[in-house]
């Protein structure tokens, strides 16, 4: 049986009135649950996203966060007080503490799951292909990609101060592969996940104090970083998370998987000055995609609003 779809509107006076860079798409029939909708690494804002969010009853603030006007250039120094602006957007059109949740992507769900571990309005977080770790910053002002990586500061700020991070890792290899100009799978250029505990626990995002569902999706064949692993560390810190959770890894799956069905599911495509391996066939990631969408707003319908009682 399939689904009603939704007429939808969109509002950027509300978003600019709110000091935000973003639209936010709603249902004409109403709506009471609200999600963000969190980009990755290329910057800019999701409306496509947020227009099917909409359409399946939500409303939906599509939100850039650097790489468009009002907003950073690149990802670097990002406060996140900027998120908790977004936040007060929703409370103030109606939508209480609890309702609101969070859908990011690849960069967008580590930033996803820090806001939500940080804001007790968050009712529900989605993750795919994120990270329950800080990485590193992107300023593509520096050119080509061996440049970001060796100049590149902290992604994430609060009060001013950067946050803890997993730095990039530019080995002899990975410098081999851009100069010669071959295909770069991005995950080399992250360090290896930290052994110490305290040190690992410095640079994960304490998703334990998240008050609401969290759900992470990433695929076994991501070459953009390893989002299995990275899920692991958040999935780790949930085990005794009073509220719904899952951590899901789709086999044999790459990167490309967030945002609804129809998307670019390629296993290679343009970086600065790279070309960059995706992950992943074709065919079985687009299939992972329509997987993706489908657990996402099962889940943003199931743990919207958050039912405290339930996890008491």
């Amino acid at each position: 049986m399939s689904r009603t779809t939704h007429r939808v509107t969109r509002d950027r006076a509300v978003c600019r009135a709110h000091g935000v860079t973003g639209v936010l798409v709603r249902p004409v029939s109403g709506a009471e649950r609200a999600v963000v909708v969190i980009g990755g690494s290329e910057g800019g804002m999701h409306e496509r996203d947020a227009v099917a969010l909409a359409e399946a009853g939500f409303a939906a603030l599509a939100l850039a966060y650097f790489g468009a006007p009002g907003v950073p250039p690149v990802l670097v120094d990002v406060p996140l007080e900027y998120f908790t602006r977004a936040l007060d957007l929703l409370e103030a059109e109606g939508f209480a503490p609890g309702s609101i949740g969070l859908l990011g992507g690849s960069r967008g769900g580590e930033a996803a799951l820090l806001v939500g571990s940080r804001d007790e309005r968050v009712g529900s977080v989605v993750s795919i292909v994120g990270s329950g770790v800080v990485t590193q910053g992107i300023d593509y002002g520096a050119g080509r990609l061996d440049a970001i990586l060796q100049s590149s500061g902290p992604a994430w700020t609060v009060g001013g101060d950067p946050l803890p991070f997993l730095p990039y890792e530019v080995g002899p290899e990975l410098l081999g592969t851009i100069e010669r100009n071959e295909p770069v799978e991005l995950r080399d250029a992250f360090a290896a996940l930290p052994t110490d505990a305290a040190e690992l626990d410095r640079v994960s995002i304490p998703v334990e104090r998240i008050r609401g569902g969290v759900l992470l999706v990433s695929g076994s064949h991501d070459l953009t970083w390893d989002s299995p692993a990275y899920h692991r560390v958040a999935a780790d810190r949930l085990t005794d998370h009073p509220y719904p959770w899952a951590n899901v890894v789709l086999d044999s799956v790459g990167h490309l998987i967030a945002g609804p069905p129809g998307g670019v599911t390629a296993s290679e495509g343009p970086g600065p000055g790279v070309t960059f391996r995706f992950g992943g066939d074709p065919v079985i990631t687009a299939q992972g995609r329509v997987e993706t969408w489908s657990r996402s707003i099962g889940f943003l319908r199931y743990t919207l609003p958050r039912d405290d009682a339930a996890a008491t």
